[in-house]
């Protein structure tokens, strides 16, 4: 069987979408899966899909070192990477990676740069510390292994945390673990909505979602500069896992290996938000002008502010391969079915009830 290596592949979000979606696939080919981290402890989400660590192995690497990435690396076929290192360290450690990946004679190498299309990451300047450098090496070495960047757009979980206002109590290790196997990956409620991501999103309400927020009944939305509302991609991360999954035993890797759940306009979000909760939204609509004056007033070092503030510029800029992505993975892989904008929110407005 060929190997499949996740650097970061611990993390309780896209790591878990990806290793559960490789777990569940049964054809054409099964992956054996290898995951990087700092240490080999394995996380609670990990133990419940995998107890007896029978289809994976944890590695423990130095990101650092492209000696200890590359021994770790021995006898792996495709890279993926998710690591999502916030110490200053994230691009050197995409490049590490990359030569690594080379050094051990690996096919097919992706770098963590999941989000945007290309122009976010060539324009974002609150994405710059994640990507310095890295597409550059990258083009220095495509005559020496395929190398293609998986991009979702918006994670729509973000949209969750609007309806699961707080983190939900949890109970004992072996409750959590036998509600992940229930769930399939992820436990019901808050977990299968949000599927390990963080909450910070900037909502007024402080429940950390970002645009809509189902349980306030508010709205945050970018508008264009004419007025209109603008597009937006929205994946689910549970379906980037299966998105990547069912791109392993494609023949060929594109470059740009986009992805979407749906594309849609702020106005279509706003107006499924209303009619799942049957009620009217207090909207505050953001023009760029307004976002380019509240970004003067913050702080070089608040990094979350910055982000959240460049997003909504993008939103408003309604570009093709920056906000609104095209479907590539859809069309080459269609026997994924990815959620939809909708039927995410019915489905866990249900649930919060």
């Amino acid at each position: 069987m060929p190997t499949l290596a996740i650097p970061g592949g611990t993390s309780a979000s896209l790591g878990r979408s990806i290793v559960n979606a490789v777990l569940a696939k049964q054809k054409p080919n099964k992956w054996n899966l290898v995951i990087l981290s700092r240490s080999t402890r394995t996380p609670t989400w990990l133990r419940a899909l995998d107890p007896k660590a029978d289809h994976h192995t944890i590695r423990a690497v130095d990101y650092s070192s492209v000696d200890s990435l590359t021994s770790a690396l021995q006898g792996v076929h495709t890279v993926v990477s998710v690591t999502s290192a916030v110490d200053g360290t994230q691009a050197q450690t995409q490049i590490n990676l990359l030569h690594a990946t080379i050094r051990a004679g690996c096919k097919r190498f992706s770098p963590s740069q999941f989000g945007f299309g290309y122009k976010g990451w060539d324009e974002i300047s609150s994405l710059q510390w994640m990507n310095q450098g890295v597409s550059e090496e990258c083009n220095k070495h495509r005559n020496e292994i395929e190398i293609s960047y998986f991009n979702q757009g918006s994670f729509m979980n973000y949209l969750g945390m609007g309806i699961f206002t707080a983190p939900e109590p949890t109970g004992s290790e072996q409750e959590t673990i036998a509600r992940i196997r229930q769930g399939g990956g992820y436990m019901s409620g808050e977990d299968s909505a949000l599927e390990g991501l963080q909450r910070g999103g900037p909502l007024a309400d402080q429940s950390g979602a970002f645009l809509v927020g189902l349980k306030s009944g508010i709205a945050e939305l970018p508008v264009r500069s004419d007025g209109n509302w603008p597009r937006v991609t929205f994946t689910a991360m549970s379906d980037v896992g299966k998105f990547i999954a069912a791109s392993l035993d494609l023949a060929k890797w594109e470059e740009r290996m986009d992805m979407a759940g749906e594309t849609l306009t702020m106005g279509e979000l706003l107006r499924h938000a209303e009619e799942v909760t049957g009620k009217t939204f207090n909207v505050t609509t953001l023009k760029t002008a307004d976002i380019e004056r509240k970004m003067a007033t913050l702080q070089q070092d608040d990094f979350t502010g910055l982000l959240w503030a460049d997003f909504n510029l993008a939103y408003c800029r309604d570009r093709e391969d920056e906000t609104v992505l095209k479907p590539t993975l859809n069309t080459l892989c269609p026997e994924i079915e990815p959620i939809g904008v909708r039927a995410y929110l019915d489905k866990f407005w249900v649930q919060s009830r």
